[in-house]
């Protein structure tokens, strides 16, 4: 009983560590892409193309940490399920 309990919390431990390293890189990466909105839409240099092709970019990251956290919650689902039994 023991055994179990510790394991059911050493598994929120992870889950909690893992979802709070994904959130700050989430921010991080909100932060840098707010910069580098501000610096292209005040550049006259970069075309339109390419202010569009970075914002695809930086959404196209942003969809994908976001599918690596759903990959993750759905990882911890069998121990969380597990361990309730």
């Amino acid at each position: 009983m023991e055994t179990n309990l510790i394991a059911k919390q050493t598994l929120q431990i992870y889950h909690a560590a893992l979802m709070q390293t994904l959130d700050a890189a989430l921010t991080a990466q909100d932060h840098s892409q707010k910069t580098l909105e501000a610096l292209l839409d005040q550049s006259s240099l970069v075309p339109r193309e390419g202010k569009r092709a970075v914002n695809d970019w930086l959404e196209a990251c942003r969809h994908q940490t976001q599918a690596v956290k759903t990959v993750i919650d759905e990882g911890f689902m069998p121990f969380s399920l597990h361990s309730e039994e």
